[in-house]
């Protein structure tokens, strides 16, 4: 089971709902990536374990380009000044 929580930026106001770092979902594992049209971090799901077709685009623009967060510095894609961080406001999701 994944936890997703609210992360927000240290330097502007962008924020996301996820995991953050590499987790798992029942339909398969999970990396946080960001979408190169719209420059939002999103989980994306790497491979189906339940044969399913994965959604090959963003949700928000339709893009289907996007890189690999680096979730370890934890820069923020909007901004490119601030880190991304736990924040203890917003949701928290246990996800399947």
């Amino acid at each position: 089971m994944a936890k997703w929580v609210t992360h927000k930026c240290n330097s502007c106001d962008y924020s996301f709902v996820g995991s953050g770092k590499p987790d798992a979902l029942m339909m398969g594992p999970t990396i946080p990536v960001v979408c190169s049209g719209c420059n939002i971090i999103y989980d994306r799901i790497t491979q189906s374990y339940t044969g399913a077709d994965l959604d090959m685009f963003c949700e928000d623009c339709e893009s289907k380009e996007f890189t690999s967060w680096d979730y370890k510095s934890k820069k923020c894609p909007q901004c490119k000044d601030g880190i991304i961080g736990e924040s203890g406001e917003g949701m928290v999701i246990l996800a399947d």
